[in-house]
């Protein structure tokens, strides 16, 4: 599985043209970092029929969130939060699966990157679990990073003995310098 999702990811470095648009600068590799704790689930479910869009099949059971930190090509020293919603099926209950996600990076100069995550899925069991998903940024961030776009791929594991995460993602972007 784990040279299945390198070889993902080489498909992926190699076809940034295909994830970002121009948007007066130039299409470059993006790679990062981090490290951090998963914050928690929230199971108030008027919280996750307001955050949610399960794909067809699946019901989502929380939304998990994290915080850390770590280093982006591009900015730098970095904060980053992230939230996603966790899926599962009536047959199953909580299958490992999970999308709807939004990951907010902060450089050290205040500068926002602003993305979203789907499609994910766990790649190994219990205390310590692998993960997998695709990400895509999207308008909103700030600075020289307000109209990036772009987008790649973030695996990484979380340790349910000390609830830590790290993370590294690889991808493409496309942003325009201040």
């Amino acid at each position: 599985m784990f040279l299945k999702a390198l070889l993902i990811a080489g498909l992926i470095m190699l076809s940034g043209d295909l994830y970002a648009k121009k948007v007066g600068g130039k299409t470059v590799p993006i790679h990062g970092v981090f490290h951090g704790y998963l914050l928690g689930f929230n199971e108030d479910p008027q919280f996750i029929a307001d955050r949610c869009n399960p794909p067809e099949g699946k019901f989502a059971w929380a939304v998990t969130s994290f915080a850390g930190s770590g280093t982006v090509s591009h900015l730098g020293e970095v904060q980053v939060s992230a939230e996603h919603c966790s899926y599962g099926t009536v047959a199953t209950g909580p299958d490992g699966t999970y999308g709807d996600g939004e990951i907010m990076t902060i450089a050290d100069n205040g500068d926002v990157l602003m993305a979203t995550y789907t499609n994910g899925i766990s790649l190994s069991g219990p205390p310590v679990i692998g993960f997998m998903d695709f990400f895509t940024f999207v308008d909103g961030g700030t600075g020289r990073f307000t109209f990036a776009s772009g987008g790649g791929m973030e695996m990484g594991e979380v340790d349910f003995g000390d609830y830590s995460f790290t993370m590294q993602m690889m991808g493409s972007i496309s942003y325009k310098r201040k």
